[in-house]
């Protein structure tokens, strides 16, 4: 017993020691480490300091800064041209600083071009006592210009056609004159970004955001091992207002990258990078670990998020026995509703008076309504369910709290009590949905004081944080974990929770919908979480309690930027639960059950049905889930047998773990119905081939041929399920 005693304290003084790293889920840009150069401007810090909204900006090369760059002022380069005439002692007319001199007799002073050369603009400061004549000589014709004593110490600007080539130019005087400088643009303006990472790595991923309006051209990335032979590995958009993620495939082996900006020509016209950050492939996301057995069957991981009523406006309990939950139960086995809690209680000192619901009394906020009723009906179906508590300033602000604490761990303890205690009619509890938006302080204390209480009230209730993301400290959505969940906080979670959406932006800066196999998606950032639940809070398991996919189908359209096809939803939507499911996410649910009544913008067309004005017409992605459900819900993830470029394929086992069924498809991201031939290996007999969704009208079974320990089949975008015999070759 004592050394039990002793072992305990122990333990718990390890533990109040512990280090908590509120960023150990971040993977550092490669960028941090490094020496960045700009051609202009002193603020260069701010490309990297991980927030988007402050930027470096360049000083303007136009009109006289070009004169002190040998990349733009031909005259800085000797080799290019001769002088004619009175030249001693001229060079401080040529040296780029406009404060020096040369004196020039009385007579022609004549520059002459060693070639032709393609100078857009000629700048000429002079002091004279009497007129200078000027004559440009080009390819085309001659010009000439004067410069008055009412204009000395004045730079002039000369322009000229991009197809005019100068030969020479003559300065004329009947008296000697001084001139400070004369420069001559022959490139086009330009400003660059050099970042030296000080060793040779791989580039396979490029974050920046870069908006600078139409007045730069072009923004190019290139690529370098030496510092002199380099290749152009990424255009990025000048107009793009977002940070835009841009992947180098294949990777590049550099030590340097330069950023180039190059600009129209037009004074004071400057260059901007707000970020800038460089990964290999994995990106943010790192490296994806080592697949590990699930403990978890397929039916017992996937889950449906769902409302009060399943979209009928009335409860449960007066919808037909084919609809509302019952409608889902061959789709998923565990239900999420958004559970507000204004439905509950109209401030936080409340009591919910959950007893009086079964008088018909209904809550202290809601006199109709029952939750024993609706959630008892989705339990019957099947379905273990998960109370996500909503609250947000629109419906409960965030200054409604006074004791957060106190107020926070009297709701948690009543709801624990009275759904979980008992009955368990309830089997998850989130603390919040998305509150982002929320005062962060309150939020921490709510978290603290409701997980506490819902741990006392019952200890059967699995209990989450609301939704947070632990790649990127700075988001649009305010979301990283580290505002929200703390050492002090965080003592009766049971798990982290993520909402995660397969969205990037393209080159121009639009949201869009890409596969979940894309280095890209957020699917990966599952490592980042695993990696802050490792360090802080003992590995506890990963929830995603939303993700999916918007598509057309069942008479409703999809029109915004992230909408992808009716059969894109049905590929793509178990491609990523599959991909969740080998990342050892403990449960997965699809958001939306339905499309929602109203018109075509992010997330209201996500659903597996239509939606409630379009009679929830099964899509193709419902029964795309139904097949997956019926197929692999009795069994668990197994192994990789393959996930590449060219195939993703993995393995299921039964409870003995004798493996049953392989999965397999192509990571497509268009032509999702063009097949190749895959090969890999398996030792297993195969009795059958299912694919989860049809190209056509009819699901197809694709061929495939046996041999020794390998298969070859014919592989598309559409996931096929391999039924495997327990017996071996």
């Amino acid at each position: 017993m004592r050394i039990l005693i002793v072992i305990t304290l122990l333990f718990q003084f390890h533990q109040s020691f512990t280090q908590w790293n509120s960023n150990a889920g971040i993977i550092p840009s490669m960028v941090s480490k490094s020496k960045v150069v700009v051609t202009s401007g002193d603020n260069v810090e701010l490309i990297t300091d991980n927030n988007p909204n402050t930027y470096w900006e360049s000083a303007s090369p136009l009109p006289e800064k070009y004169i002190q760059r040998e990349d733009l002022n031909i005259f800085l380069d000797k080799a290019r041209y001769d002088l004619d005439g009175n030249n001693n002692f001229v060079g401080n007319a040529f040296d780029g600083i406009t404060s020096s001199k040369a004196k020039i007799d009385a007579g022609t002073f004549k520059i002459n071009f060693k070639a032709p050369e393609s100078i857009s603009m000629l700048s000429i400061k002079i002091n004279t006592i009497d007129t200078v004549w000027i004559t440009i000589t080009t390819s085309i014709k001659q010009y000439l210009f004067t410069y008055l004593t009412d204009e000395n110490y004045k730079l002039n600007n000369f322009n000229f056609e991009a197809n005019e080539e100068l030969a020479s130019i003559s300065l004329v005087s009947s008296n000697s004159f001084e001139i400070f400088e004369i420069a001559g643009l022959y490139q086009q303006p330009k400003e660059e970004v050099i970042i030296d990472f000080r060793k040779v790595i791989n580039v396979g991923w490029i974050g920046s955001r870069h908006y600078n309006g139409d007045g730069v051209l072009s923004i190019l990335v290139f690529a370098s091992k030496n510092g002199d032979d380099w290749k152009e590995v990424a255009k990025l958009n000048p107009i793009a207002t977002e940070l835009i993620h841009s992947v180098v495939s294949p990777e590049v082996k550099a030590q340097y990258l330069k950023i180039v900006f190059a600009l129209k020509s037009r004074i004071y016209q400057k260059a901007k990078l707000h970020e800038f950050e460089v990964y290999d492939k994995y990106g943010p996301f790192g490296a994806p670990p080592a697949a590990e057995q699930s403990t978890n069957s397929y039916a017992e991981s996937i889950g449906i998020n769902a409302i009060w009523g399943w979209g009928y406006s009335v409860s449960s309990s007066q919808l037909k026995s084919d609809m509302g939950s019952a409608m889902f139960k061959n789709v998923a086995s565990l239900a999420r509703n958004y559970h507000a809690i204004s439905w509950d209680i109209k401030k936080p000192t409340d009591k919910p008076q959950y007893e009086n619901m079964s008088l018909g009394k209904g809550t202290a906020a809601t006199p109709w309504m029952d939750w024993d009723n609706e959630y008892g009906l989705w339990k019957s179906n099947g379905f273990s369910i998960d109370a996500c508590i909503m609250f947000n300033n629109k419906q409960f602000p965030d200054n409604l709290w006074g004791d957060v604490s106190k107020e926070a761990y009297n709701y948690g303890a009543d709801f624990s009590k009275h759904f979980a205690k008992n009955s368990l009619l309830v089997s998850m509890m989130e603390i919040g949905n998305e509150p982002w938006e929320y005062s962060k302080p309150v939020y921490r204390k709510i978290l603290l004081g409701m997980s506490k209480g819902a741990h006392d009230g019952s200890g059967k209730l699995q209990i989450l944080p609301c939704a947070t993301q632990a790649y990127v400290r700075s988001s649009v959505l305010d979301n990283y974990i580290s505002k929200y969940i703390t050492k002090e906080n965080s003592k009766y979670i049971s798990g982290l929770n993520s909402h995660i959406y397969s969205y990037t932006f393209d080159y121009n800066g639009s949201r869009i919908a890409i596969n979940p196999e894309d280095p890209r998606s957020e699917v990966w950032s599952v490592n980042n979480l695993r990696a802050f639940s490792k360090s802080n809070l003992g590995d506890i398991p990963i929830y995603v309690t939303e993700f999916g996919y918007d598509s057309n189908g069942g008479g409703d359209d999809c029109t915004h930027s992230v909408c992808v096809s009716e059969f894109e939803q049905a590929i793509y939507g178990p491609r990523m639960a599959l991909i969740l499911y080998r990342l050892g996410v403990e449960q997965f649910y699809w958001y939306f059950y339905a499309n929602v009544n109203h018109t075509s913008i992010m997330h209201n067309r996500s659903g597996l049905t239509s939606s409630y004005d379009k009679g929830f017409k099964k899509k193709k992605s419902f029964n795309a889930f139904e097949i997956l459900f019926e197929q692999l819900g009795d069994f668990y993830f197994h192994s990789i047998i393959m996930e590449n470029e060219s195939a993703y394929i993995y393995a299921f086992a039964d409870k003995n773990n004798k493996v049953k069924r392989i999965i397999a498809w192509r990571p497509t991201s268009n032509n999702h119905d063009v097949n190749e031939w895959i090969e890999f290996p398996c030792e297993y007999v195969i009795e059958g081939a299912t694919p989860i969704s049809s190209v056509g009208e009819e699901i197809k079974t694709p061929s495939y041929v046996r041999s020794i320990n390998k298969l070859k089949i014919s592989l598309s975008g559409v996931p096929v399920i391999l039924k495997v015999k327990s017996v071996r070759l």
